[in-house]
C-alpha cells in the first residue's frame, strides 16, 4: 500500500514538472503554474535602464551573461545571473524611444519560483535609475 502511494505521488510529480519559457526566450525546468515574473516600466532610454539593471543584478548576486535578441521588432537586451541559488532572467525592452520595460523572472534550483526576489530586483533597478 505504501509503495503504491509513493509511486502515485512520484508519477504526479513527474507529470506536473515541465519546461518553462524564460523572458530571454530560452527554456528552463520547472513547474509552469506559479507566477515567476515582475514587470516595471520606466521613462528612460534602453541603455540607461540596461546599465541600471546590470548594477542591480550585481548588487544582489552575480551576472552570468548578457545579450541581445534580434527576433522582435523592438530593441531587446537580456541579462542572466544568480542570486541565492536562484537563476535570474532579465529582459530590458524598448517600448517606445522614451519608455523601457524591464521584466525580472526568478526560477529556483528545483524549478520553483521566488517572486519576492523578482520584486526586490525590479525595485532595485528603479533605485539605480534615481541615482
Amino acid at each position: 500500500m505504501k509503495k503504491g502511494f509513493f509511486l502515485l505521488l512520484a508519477g504526479a510529480a513527474i507529470c506536473l514538472t515541465g519546461c518553462v519559457g524564460t523572458v530571454t526566450e530560452q527554456k528552463a525546468g520547472g513547474v509552469p503554474v506559479f507566477r515567476d515574473r515582475i514587470e516595471g516600466r520606466y521613462e528612460r532610454p534602453i541603455n540607461q535602464v540596461f546599465d541600471a539593471s546590470k548594477r542591480a543584478l550585481n548588487a544582489f548576486g552575480n551576472m552570468a551573461s548578457e545579450g541581445s535578441l534580434h527576433t522582435s521588432s523592438n530593441q531587446v537586451r537580456t541579462l542572466q545571473g544568480y542570486v541565492n541559488q536562484n537563476t535570474i532572467y532579465m529582459r530590458v525592452e524598448s517600448v517606445t524611444p522614451t519608455i523601457t520595460s524591464v521584466i525580472v523572472q526568478v526560477r529556483s534550483k528545483w524549478g520553483g519560483t521566488d517572486i519576492q526576489t523578482a520584486h526586490d530586483l525590479e525595485k532595485r533597478v528603479a533605485l539605480e535609475l534615481s541615482n
